[in-house]
């Protein structure tokens, strides 16, 4: 299995940061290698979800259960995708009313040892760009 664990601190609200990482349907316009996403259900505390991710030829699609503590955690859970299994978290810690840090915690392991071998780089690598895309997303909304 492979854990990926980032953690950065943004001088923005947990709050906003919660929305802009629930904002789902937003990622193809600024989360590189993401090409489509959806929300494919929504009740009050957990939202259903798919993301679509390409990159060097490899395409890829999970859906995951996401259950929203809103403004301070979500906890992501597979449903559905090329992975054995799939768990993470995103943690949303104020710091100040301007200040959080927000962590970023999954662990994953893909359904087959040959797409494990392969695909494992490749994805650890999109994620770790993910959490960029947040931090930069926030900057471009939120510094106006």
């Amino acid at each position: 299995m492979t854990h990926i664990y980032h953690e950065i601190m943004e001088p923005y609200s947990a709050q906003q940061m919660f929305d802009l990482v629930n904002d789902i349907n937003a990622y193809p316009q600024f989360v590189p290698d993401c090409i489509d996403t959806g929300v494919l259900q929504r009740d009050d505390n957990l939202l259903l979800a798919y993301i679509e991710v390409e990159k060097f030829g490899f395409k890829k699609r999970f859906t995951t259960l996401n259950r929203l503590k809103e403004p301070s955690k979500i906890e992501i859970t597979l449903i559905d995708g090329p992975f054995k299994k799939l768990v993470g978290a995103w943690t949303f810690t104020p710091i100040s009313e301007n200040q959080s840090k927000i962590t970023f915690d999954l662990t994953f392991e893909f359904n087959s040892k040959l797409l494990d071998m392969t695909f494992t780089p490749i994805f650890k690598d999109i994620m770790k760009n993910m959490v960029i895309a947040f931090s930069n997303r926030a900057k471009q909304l939120y510094d106006r």
